[in-house]
């Protein structure tokens, strides 16, 4: 089968294209060059097959045109690509890559009579409840558009999907919550977190919670979802809910730095995010810490699997398992020397 990833050269990206290149499939890449990404060089240098199992083609998903030549007899596409953020000040990058690329990609999977298009959301695009309550399929969409823009997008790219499904797309979306696992090239944001944890730049912990799922399962879930999923369906791939500091607790017993004794204290971290994220903006560098991603860690987490256990088989492994494995492969990989 000839699959099409969009965001192939991502974290999520990369294992996804592994295991579909593990199942036999023939797989498009869409990328912004045609170089082999590092993600993902070893399995291009390591081809045998002729033609070539997985294929790097150039493109954007805001330009339709390339999205079109890449879809083209493609029976499958899995769209990744997003802009993620926890900083409020590339609102508009953010707003117009999850929402103009997901309308893009919907559409020239219609145009090129695409079999079946796999959405990858995200639970920030669910409205939080305001007390701790249980968050399912059925929680209605982000619509303030007070909210952070990461959310309102993709709360926005999922309704684009939906308008597809009702022009006769065949599409399932696929939403996950924060994800940790082996393979983090990049390394992406939770990936860096573990790293300076394992390598103990951190004096003190950020207080706050988190759902946590294993990017091993998130691939599991999709590729489920593209054979069984129900058309216009949506299927929420978590896992375990845990803390900061139960993180930072397992990175050590996996082999990392022991785990700070002390959580910052919120009346200091409250006033000191805004400043980091406008310090961050101008040095063009990656905040710490910001109002959202406080927020974020602070705020209900409960989003329930019943439905993608059901429906797709669904059964995140234990967080614990989750951090050491993604530990042992950042050192394996060099990372941790």
């Amino acid at each position: 089968m000839i699959v099409a990833v969009t965001g192939a050269t991502g974290f999520v990206g990369s294992n996804l294209v592994r295991e579909l290149l593990l199942q036999g499939h023939t797989v498009r890449a869409l990328v912004h060059s045609p170089e082999p990404p590092p993600s993902l060089s070893d399995l291009a240098l390591g081809q045998q097959a002729s033609p070539p199992q997985l294929t790097f083609h150039r493109g954007d998903i805001l330009d339709p045109g390339s999205l079109r030549r890449v879809f083209a007899g493609s029976e499958v596409v899995f769209h990744l690509a997003a802009r993620i953020s926890i900083t409020r000040h590339d609102s508009e990058a953010v707003l117009r890559t999850n929402v103009e690329g997901p309308r893009n990609v919907a559409a020239a999977c219609l145009e090129n009579g695409v079999r079946r298009m796999v959405h990858f959301s995200s639970v920030h695009a669910m409205h939080v409840p305001p007390q701790d309550e249980p968050m399912d399929e059925s929680t209605p969409l982000v619509a303030d558009e007070r909210a952070p823009p990461y959310d309102r997008s993709k709360s926005l790219g999922e309704r684009e999907v939906l308008r597809a499904v009702d022009q006769g797309l065949d599409a399932v979306i696929i939403t996950p919550s924060g994800i940790m696992g082996p393979g983090d090239h990049g390394p992406s944001r939770i990936g860096r977190t573990v790293l300076d944890f394992a390598r103990g730049r951190f004096p003190l912990l950020v207080p706050g919670v988190y759902n946590w799922v294993d990017v091993r399962d998130v691939v599991a879930g999709a590729l489920a979802a593209a054979e069984r999923g129900q058309r216009g369906e949506k299927y929420i791939v978590a896992g375990e809910v845990g803390s900061i500091r139960r993180i930072a607790e397992l990175i050590a017993e996996s082999g990392g730095q022991r785990a700070p004794r002390f959580d910052a204290p919120m009346w200091l971290l409250r006033p000191v995010a805004p400043v980091v994220e406008t310090v961050s903006h101008f040095t063009k560098s990656s905040p710490l810490v910001t109002p959202q991603a406080l927020a974020v860690l602070q705020s209900p987490c409960d989003f329930r699997y019943d439905k993608a256990a059901r429906c797709l088989g669904h059964s995140p492994r234990p967080l614990s398992e989750t951090v050491h494995d993604t530990v042992e492969w950042f050192r394996q990989a060099g990372r941790l020397s």
